[in-house]
């Protein structure tokens, strides 16, 4: 079910505006870990790098200290593009599972962008939609990340690396193929 009401274009409306992908966290901080697969960072390091033919993919600075000070030059490496993902992974508790994305609250085109890539993993995938979350706060995790980029910011959360049951539902090359069809609809 595709919810937006048309392609996102440019402005001249000739050809579809730049898409960028970040992989969440670093290569010294990479994030969630799971017993079953590779680090959060290295797992959506590869799922990236496949996606080169549809996006321009970004690594944070590890250099940069701090969190909101590396989602700020995240930022201004991507002023030019219209959206900009963000790709994690989740960790909690084994029961913990489905499938999320987090946008900033007041951006009614990231709530929609949200929503349907949760309906697209559920529905190819099969992996639980716990939906679209509105992040309001600063003390939100990931509010840095949606609150300063220029474009419509996504935080694309697609399973919970703790749950057994998500990790066999999750497949690479499938998610991969799954964000560039997604893509190259926006």
């Amino acid at each position: 079910m595709h919810l937006l009401k048309k392609p996102l274009t440019n402005t001249e409306g000739k050809m579809p505006n730049k898409i960028a992908i970040v992989v969440g966290h670093h290569k010294f901080s990479k994030g969630a870990k799971s017993s079953h697969l590779l680090s959060e960072y290295d797992l959506m390091s590869e799922v990236a790098e496949n996606l080169k033919d549809v996006a321009d993919v970004f690594y944070h600075n590890p250099k940069i200290g701090g969190y909101n000070s590396r989602q700020k030059a995240m930022g201004k490496k991507t002023s030019e593009y219209k959206i900009v993902f963000e790709l994690h992974y989740n960790a909690a508790t084994p029961q913990a599972n489905g499938c999320e994305a987090l946008y900033y609250f007041s951006n009614n085109e990231g709530k929609a962008i949200a929503e349907e890539f949760c309906l697209l993993v559920n529905s190819k995938m099969g992996i639980k939609n716990r939906g679209a979350k509105a992040l309001h706060s600063e003390n939100q995790r990931g509010f840095g990340f949606v609150y300063n980029m220029k474009g419509t910011a996504i935080i694309l959360e697609p399973f919970f690396g703790t749950s057994w049951k998500d990790v066999t539902l999750f497949d690479k090359k499938m998610y991969a193929d799954l964000l560039r069809q997604f893509i190259k609809t926006l």
